[in-house]
């Protein structure tokens, strides 16, 4: 018999549609705010901007420590994300 071919379908568009939802990058559009001492980035669920926080504290010599992220809406598809940036 094999495996149906709607199962297929459905799989193929999980599979896309998880593929979109993920923030390859996250550019100025996703700070909502950035000073010397902190940066506040909005990204998907699936991802912790890390990166992007990491790069803006370096500027000031300073390391980014993760605040942790809100939920934005529900279902959640975004999440508010707080670091601070503190001395090395």
């Amino acid at each position: 018999m094999g495996f149906p071919r709607h199962a297929i379908l459905a799989l193929g568009l999980v599979v896309v549609l998880v593929g979109c939802s993920r923030e390859k990058t996250i550019d100025e559009s996703n700070i909502v705010a950035a000073t010397p001492s902190a940066i506040t980035i909005k990204s998907s669920r699936l991802s912790e901007p890390i990166e992007a926080a990491q790069a803006h504290c370096a500027k000031h010599g300073k390391n980014a420590v993760s605040r942790g992220g809100v939920p934005l809406g529900s279902p959640t598809i975004s999440v508010m994300w707080g670091f601070d940036c503190v001395k090395k």
